[in-house]
């Protein structure tokens, strides 16, 4: 059973979220039933799970006569990913690879390896005969348009949480879709498409109930951000991914972008690539836009407490106009995050990571402990200008501020901009980072492109910058650290203030100190080929693990394939021989040598300059 609603009110649907845009046609889909339905080239298709944790299958035919159908291999292979995500893989193809849908936006991010849409015989096997399937229910709807039936149809499912584990097993659980979650497809050509309301009950796929799917067609001609959802922990609302002041600026140069951490990031630039860019990075001078990163003002008579107590450095040595790299730590000495508090005033700092959930963190220690501190979120955007030449294209903007010293900030004008500029940075490289008001972005952006072009000034994308950090040693999040994973760990051991009276997680640091489970290092492989993240470190000549790769690239610089990792003590000795395993570790192993976590440049002799 299906409604077809057309030019309704928008508070027709008072359980889903409200129209994007101009709709044309609405659907809502029962539990256990399915719609074919028709979707004209340019149409957006929004398919919504009502109540949460509930499936959807996806069928899509184009070719005019409905004869060229989605097609799940073709699909992977063209775009190189199991699901169309939203960014440049984002298309689903036919049989005779063309586009048929692209997601435009997604607010759940967990959808199935193109797996058959549930079928008669998964049922009979499980011990259900005769329950409905997908399968079948589209056998029905499609029969109309003269689609021969299948029994088990090769579908795209929304919501569906398949994961692939080491060993090449598909498995599933629950759907992490929330009620309001949705999908938003654009149609690359006029077609026949067909959604479900998945009828599976029997597992957890649906939240052992099955609920209601609504689907939107919204009119061609309107345009739609490009984003996808990211919760960041329980409690926290739905962040659709963003742009930058600077990302309007950086479309103009390539439409080569990435979602992290909630903003779209270049990854390369259009006829330089990036190769080009390191190489400015290294010899010149380059620009990134490093927006992503989390700030938060944290005032109040009691911020330096707070930060003394929650940080790891110690702020009694941080004088107004100075910051420290660290990070905040949790009771058993683990990782929350690295970043840099900037000190304005014994009552007013800066803190700048990675992490919405940081000031909630802060937060939540500032009120267990009855001080009187606010954490608040800062809207300010941040450009990295990084390399040799930094500091003398910085100098035609801002003299002042190009005669900042190492880990020192001002707040200043740039052509009647308020800028606050540090000398920080995240390459290796001398450079400095500029934090601007959202709307004064773009006008930054070109003043420093310009000022910068007769040096040679390159933009810089992510690609170019991870193999930047590596090979400064430099720690990326999910890599080289997390929750679980200590700064002695980690290789910031040096970052602890272990000589403060107390700070959280230093009865647990004293002792991981002491005896940590392991130590992080640099490595260098022989030959050219570039290791992976968790791959395993062997012991030279041995059966048994001593570590694994956090973070690996190819130096240009040092002509080498560098790593960091994370080995025993025991051979975490300088000049020590080990094998980092490639395949499956048994198969084939690289000769490595220990070094400095940083290969290039171990004693930042280049950012001091």
């Amino acid at each position: 059973m299906t409604t077809t609603l057309r030019a309704l009110p928008t508070d027709r649907f008072i359980d889903i979220p409200p129209p994007l845009g101009q709709v044309v046609a609405e659907y809502r889909i029962l539990p256990g039933e399915a719609i074919a339905y028709p979707v004209a080239a340019g149409q957006y298709i929004q398919i919504v799970d009502v109540a949460g944790s509930q499936c959807s299958d996806f069928l899509a035919f184009g070719g005019g006569d409905h004869s060229d159908p989605l097609d799940a291999t073709v699909t992977r292979t063209l775009t190189g990913v199991a699901v169309p995500q939203a960014g440049l893989p984002g298309k689903a193809f036919s049989q005779s690879m063309q586009p048929l849908t692209e997601v435009i936006q997604d607010t759940c991010g967990r959808h199935d390896s193109f797996l058959l849409a549930c079928t008669a015989r998964y049922y009979e096997e499980a011990g259900y005969p005769g329950h409905p399937s997908c399968s079948d229910n589209f056998n029905r709807v499609l029969a109309p348009y003269g689609i021969a039936p299948r029994s088990g149809w090769p579908a795209l499912n929304f919501f569906y949480n398949t994961s692939i584990d080491c060993h090449g097993a598909v498995g599933f659980e629950e759907s992490l879709s929330r009620p309001g979650d949705y999908v938003l497809l654009l149609a690359h050509q006029d077609l026949l498409c067909a959604s479900s309301a998945c009828p599976d009950d029997i597992d957890p796929a649906n939240g052992w109930q099955p609920t209601p799917i609504h689907v939107r067609i919204y009119a061609a001609g309107q345009v739609f951000g490009r984003a996808m959802g990211r919760r960041v922990a329980a409690d926290f609302p739905l962040r659709l991914t963003q742009d930058s002041a600077f990302t309007p600026a950086i479309r103009q140069l390539t439409d080569d972008l990435a979602e992290y951490n909630g903003f779209w990031v270049p990854r390369s630039f259009a006829h330089q690539g990036d190769q080009a860019e390191y190489w400015a990075l290294r010899q010149r001078a380059a620009l990134m836009d490093l927006s992503a990163l989390r700030k938060f003002e944290v005032q109040g008579s009691d911020a330096f407490t707070l930060l003394q107590y929650a940080f790891s450095r110690n702020l009694e040595k941080v004088s107004p106009g100075q910051g420290a790299y660290g990070c905040l730590l949790n009771p058993h000495g683990g990782i929350v995050d690295d970043g840099i508090v900037f000190c304005f005033s014994p009552t007013h700092y800066r803190y700048v990571g990675n992490c919405d959930t940081d000031r909630a963190w802060l937060g939540q220690i500032a009120r267990e402990q009855g001080w009187s501190v606010k954490v608040e979120v800062v809207d300010r955007h941040n450009l990295a200008i990084q390399g040799p030449l930094s500091r003398d294209i910085l100098k035609t903007q801002s003299p002042e501020a190009a005669a900042l010293g190492y880990f020192r900030f001002m707040e200043t004008q740039v052509q009647g901009i308020s800028v606050l500029i540090s000398r920080t940075g995240y390459t290796g490289e001398l450079g400095y980072e500029l934090f601007v008001e959202p709307q004064n972005g773009a006008v930054l952006w070109d003043l420093l492109m310009q000022a910068g072009q007769p040096v040679g000034l390159m933009p810089l994308g992510m690609k170019a910058l991870d193999r930047a950090r590596i090979e400064a040693g430099l720690l990326a999040m999910g890599y080289e650290f997390d929750d679980l994973i200590s700064p002695y760990q980690a290789g910031i051991g040096w970052a602890v203030a272990m000589k403060k009276p107390d700070f959280i997680g230093k009865a647990a640091l004293e002792e991981i100190r002491r005896h940590p489970p392991r130590v992080a290092v640099g490595l260098v492989l022989e030959g050219p080929e570039v290791a992976a993240h968790g791959q395993p470190v062997f012991a030279a000549g041995q059966r048994w693990r001593v570590g694994h790769i956090t973070s690996a690239t190819f130096s240009p610089m040092l002509n080498a394939s560098i790593a960091m990792a994370q080995v025993v003590p025991e051979y975490a000795e300088a000049g020590m021989a080990v094998e980092v395993g490639m395949l499956d570790g048994l198969k084939r192993r690289i000769p490595a040598t220990v070094g400095p976590l940083a290969a290039f440049d171990p004693t930042k002799s280049r950012v001091r300059v």
